[in-house]
């Protein structure tokens, strides 16, 4: 029982002595904070936590203007699609089901009226891609030519 007095009154102490002291971790604020004036100050034109979090880590992707909403200078995927979708309706041959496009590559998926055989779906297939591809160079485009029965 003797054993145990002693290093129960260090740890009441222990835990007593850090419950003593303001808490100042809640009212923590960096922009006020001159401890150390030569790492964290505005004098070199550094951003602050929260400010711009990409310029904190080198490491960090730039994503400015990758938007599909077309804010920026990167690539906007709608407008290919849309592209895409008024070359098909120029052709007066196929119905558009669905375009879209994952990275590089485009899946397009057409209807065309009446009934095929193997041969004339690959040819439609053949005249679509090479009307998609001079359109839009930069994907690889995947053509499936549908039969519209109506």
């Amino acid at each position: 029982m003797r054993k145990f007095i002693v290093p129960s009154l260090l740890l009441t102490m222990l835990f007593a002595g850090g419950c003593q002291g303001k808490n100042d971790a809640a009212n923590y604020d960096l922009r006020k904070d001159r401890s150390a004036p030569n790492e964290m100050s505005n004098k070199y034109k550094k951003p602050l936590v929260g400010q711009d979090v990409q310029n904190q880590n080198p490491n960090f992707l730039n994503l400015e203007g990758t938007s599909t909403r077309g804010t920026g200078g990167g690539q906007d995927t709608g407008i290919d699609v849309r592209k895409a979708k008024k070359v098909i309706r120029d052709t007066h041959e196929f119905r558009t089901d669905s375009v879209w496009i994952n990275g590089d590559r485009m899946w397009v998926n057409v209807y065309k009226n009446g009934m095929l055989n193997d041969q004339q779906r690959e040819d439609a297939e053949a005249r679509l891609h090479k009307k998609l591809v001079q359109a839009l160079p930069r994907y690889n485009i995947e053509v499936r030519v549908q039969e519209d029965r109506r």
